[in-house]
This record gives C-alpha cells, sequence and structure tokens, in this order.
C-alpha cells in the first residue's frame, strides 16, 4: 500500500494505493510457473500474454471488499484491474475535523488491507492515533511515502573533445570479450522516471561509429527533465543502441518503478526480452506492500521470459545513510543486480580491474551493495554468501536477517574509466552504475541472439558458474565497509563478464 499527501494545509487529499493480491495459483498453473523458471532457459515454456493475465489477475473478492468499504465511507475510489490497483482519495479536513465522516476505525480497515501505519513509534500509539496524527506529516510518517527512487547515477559529466578521449562502450565490450551479434529480433525495455534524449545528439553518436539510430518506441512521459536524468537516458541509448543496434529499444516511462514496470508488462505488442533500470530507492523506505508487489511485477517479467537488470547504487554500502543499506529493485531476486568496477583497458585488453570506489570534485562515488534486511537471501545465493562470511565474519551482522547479498555481478562505472557519450552538442563522459547496467543488458541480448532462446530468469545458473572462467572475480578494494574477495563478494557480485566464454557456459549446464 502507498500513499502520498500534498503539503497543502487544510485542503490536502490523502491518497492511498491498495494493491490487490491476485488469485490463489492453481495446480496446473503452476505446473505452467514451473515450466517458466525452474529449467534451463532453452527448455523453458514462458507464459503467453494470455496465461500471464489469467495467472496474475486481481482477486475480485478482495478488490470489492476494499470497493465497497471506500464507498461505505464516502471516499473516492478507482481501481485500476491491469495494475491491481485501487486508489482511494480522501480530503484531510474529513479526517482532522471532530465530526470528521472518516473514523480510524474505517483507516484501520484500509491498514489490514496492507501496509498504513497509524503511528510509525509503536503499537500502543498506534491504537490510540488521533485523525491530527494522520494528517500531519510533521507528527506521523506513515501516510507519507517515505521512498524516493532517483536516477542512481549522478549525472555529472566530464568534458572531452572527442570520444577517443573516453571508452567508447563499443571497446569496454571487446575488453570483456562480448560474443558477436547486434541484437536483431531483441526487445530491450528500458524502465525510466524521468529525463528525456535529443534526437540530434543521438544522431551524431551513432553516426561517430558507423551505426544508424536504433528503432526506439517510447510509452509514456517523464515525470521530469533535469539535466541529470537527461544525461542519463541519453546514455542509457547509447550504450545499448551501440553495443545491440539492431534491437528494438522501448522506453517506459512511469512515476515510479512500479508503475513503470506494470505499463512494460501490460504491453502485449512488443515481445520484451530484456528490461534495464538503472533508477532505485532504498528499500528501506518502501512499505511492505509495495515490496510485495514488487515481488510480484519482477516475478512476472521472468515468467514472461524477459531478463530484468538492475543498477546497485552509486554511493557505496552506506547508501547515503549512517549505516549499511541496498536499493530497490536488486535486491529481489528475480532481477540482475549490476554493481561497478573501475576498469582499466590497454589495446582492447584488461591490464586491471577493482572495486570502483573513487572521490570526484562533486562527491565520494563507488558501487553499492551488502544484504538486504527485507527480502531473504535466495536458495542458489547461499553458498556463495556463507563462503564469504567465512573470509570475513565481521560482516555477519549485517547478514543477521538473512537477506538477499547484492550485487549479483559487475562491469565498468568508474568516472576515472568513463563510457564516452554525446550531451547537448559536446561529449563527455559518465560513469556509474547506472552504465554497467545497460552494458550487461546488452550482454544478455546479445547471447539471446546467440542462444536462439531467452534467458529470462538467469541469475541461478549464473551462481552455478561462480568461479569460474566465465568472469573476472574483482579482489582488490572496497565499498567503504565490504571488501572484495574470491568468489561472490558484497561489493563486486560474481564479477565482470567474459561474454563469450560466460554464454557458452550457461548453454553448457544441465
Amino acid at each position: 500500500m502507498e500513499t502520498s499527501q500534498e503539503n497543502t494545509p487544510q485542503n490536502d487529499v490523502l491518497e492511498i494505493k491498495v494493491y490487490v493480491p491476485i488469485n490463489e495459483i492453481t495446480k496446473r498453473q503452476q505446473g505452467m510457473i514451473d515450466n517458466a523458471l525452474h529449467k534451463h532457459p532453452r527448455d523453458r515454456k514462458y507464459l503467453s500474454n494470455t496465461s500471464h493475465s489469467k495467472i496474475f489477475a486481481p482477486s475480485k473478492d478482495d478488490a470489492d471488499e476494499i470497493i465497497e468499504h471506500a464507498k461505505a465511507n464516502n471516499w473516492d475510489v478507482s481501481f485500476n484491474k491491469t495494475a491491481r490497483e485501487i486508489t482511494i482519495r480522501i480530503k484531510s479536513d474529513d479526517i482532522a475535523n471532530e465530526d470528521s465522516p472518516v473514523s480510524i476505525e474505517a483507516l484501520k480497515f484500509l491498514s489490514s488491507q496492507g501496509d498504513i501505519h497509524l503511528d510509525a513509534a509503536g503499537n500502543e500509539k498506534q491504537e490510540n492515533a488521533s485523525a491530527e496524527d494522520i494528517v500531519n506529516p510533521n507528527q506521523k510518517t506513515g501516510f507519507v511515502k517515505s521512498n524516493q527512487e532517483k536516477r542512481v547515477g549522478n549525472g555529472y559529466t566530464v568534458p572531452i573533445q572527442e570520444p577517443a578521449h573516453g571508452h567508447s562502450a563499443i571497446e569496454i565490450a571487446e575488453a570483456y570479450n562480448f560474443p558477436e551479434g547486434d541484437g536483431a529480433k531483441q526487445t530491450i525495455g528500458i524502465i525510466e522516471l524521468g529525463g528525456k534524449f535529443e534526437q540530434s545528439d543521438l544522431e551524431t553518436y551513432f553516426e561517430s561509429y558507423n551505426l544508424e539510430v536504433p528503432e526506439i518506441q517510447v510509452i509514456g512521459k517523464p515525470a521530469t527533465t533535469p539535466i541529470n536524468d537527461n544525461v542519463e537516458v541519453t546514455a542509457d541509448i547509447q550504450v545499448l543502441g551501440s553495443l545491440a543496434p539492431k534491437a528494438k529499444l522501448v522506453v517506459y516511462y512511469g512515476t515510479t518503478i512500479l508503475q513503470a514496470m506494470k505499463t512494460a508488462l501490460a504491453d502485449t505488442k512488443n515481445k520484451l526480452t530484456v528490461i534495464s533500470i538503472s533508477w532505485a530507492g532504498s528499500e528501506l523506505g518502501y512499505s511492505q506492500q509495495e515490496i510485495i508487489e514488487l515481488n510480484t511485477v519482477f516475478r512476472e517479467a521472468s515468467l514472461k521470459g524477459i531478463t530484468v537488470l538492475g543498477a546497485s547504487g552509486d554511493s557505496g554500502a552506506l547508501n547515503n545513510k549512517e549505516y549499511a543499506n541496498v536499493n530497490v529493485p536488486v535486491n529481489f531476486k528475480n532481477v540482475l543486480g549490476c554493481g561497478g568496477t573501475q576498469l582499466e583497458i590497454y589495446e582492447e585488453r584488461i591490464i586491471a580491474e577493482t572495486v570502483w570506489n573513487e572521490t570526484t570534485r562533486q562527491a565520494q562515488v563507488g558501487t553499492g551493495g551488502g544484504f538486504s534486511q527485507r527480502i531473504s537471501e535466495a536458495p542458489f545465493q547461499v553458498e556463495a554468501i556463507q563462503a564469504y562470511l567465512e573470509k570475513f565474519p565481521e560482516f555477519e551482522p549485517y547478514h543477521r536477517a538473512g537477506g538477499t547479498g547484492i550485487p549479483d555481478v559487475a562491469a565498468n562505472a568508474a568516472d576515472a574509466t568513463g563510457y564516452a557519450i554525446f550531451f547537448e552538442g559536446n561529449w563527455a563522459k559518465i560513469g556509474g552504475t547506472s552504465l554497467a547496467t545497460p552494458l550487461w543488458a546488452a550482454l544478455i541480448a546479445r547471447m539471446n541472439q546467440n542462444l536462439g532462446y531467452r534467458l529470462g530468469f538467469i541469475n541461478e545458473h549464473l551462481y552455478k558458474l561462480m568461479n569460474s572462467e566465465a568472469f573476472h572475480q574483482i579482489t582488490e578494494g572496497n565499498n567503504n565497509l565490504y571488501i572484495a574477495a574470491e568468489g561472490w563478494n558484497p561489493c563486486t557480485g560474481l564479477g565482470s563478464p567474459d561474454g563469450t566464454k560466460l554464454m557458452e557456459a550457461i548453454d553448457a549446464l544441465d
């Protein structure tokens, strides 16, 4: 359940979003789910649009109960069945007045449906909460949406005179031994919450590499267009378009990651094979029902044969807080979390690669990573995490909740060894895990193309290849808390790819 308030006194509107659970899965449907998730990708049968819409339809009984309750209290209510989302809007002065038609008990009903906190301080105060406690965000925070999803990249560019003064995405892909391919017959979704791109920038960029501007479809409109977001959206398209020039790119805009993902999943015209997400929010800022619903949509994507990739973050292990925390969406097991490295290349060969952690003129930046406090570790991660904690027992307290380890993999993200892009009429170089993510997305697209099948949910199979030649293991550096090590580590995951060896190793798995 997601809540928000407009900060205008006396006339605030409390908006409550209730995510309706899906119907109970039948035995036959469970068999279809198992076929799409638990086999080798070459043997999977992914859900069709029709099967997907039936399995993940909202429960009519649950929806009716909530809608009837809202109408009985004269609240404004609407229901988006495709998104499984009920929106309830309540005027704040209907709550605050003594003769309010909206009672605390009525609101507590909604709390039982999801994650409304009448009082963030504890159960005792929650039971005695007043209407004023709920309305005033200075007193209570439960009704005010606290997760601020932002573009992972810092949005800063370093001016360069020509593309050779930075690393092209093509040069980085060659260093990582990407398999040959142009992404033909692949469709890559790009989740964006804000930002835009200029066609003239794309034309200059792709012409410089003797490539055509890729086919791009835009669904929705950007919520915001600050220059930092514009830089990052432009970089997404240029990295993906240069490494998978024949793939179709579809930009899905939304006000939240969840909303944009639902738009992508509802798109039955484009057969998505990969989704790249370089936006994030600390997992500690999400309600429990948002966490549940996000987990559902990423699982939906996997069942449709879509590989979803997310950026681990650019603010180290502390992630702009006083304590270690990790981001949404990379805390979910159905998302391939991409961390960052600093890659040194000489004559198309890797001569050094360390954990990305550097000081720029703007800030201390580095790869995000660590252990989730909201999502339990997946079975396929247990061995990798335990091996790491045996080497570094001082980090066991951070894994006390038994959470997912982040990231899964990594690639170049350093500003010092940044990607050359063309933005607002000038060449610049830029870094961040928000660049490592589309790089990996392009690798997945090429592997799909070469293998002749969609990899879909691939995380489990990647962990079977831990310590193999499919990955360049990163053993030097830290992210201001965790230390790099062989195997898996909470800075760079399993490591950066040897693309061709990775593809061959995946295909060779049982």
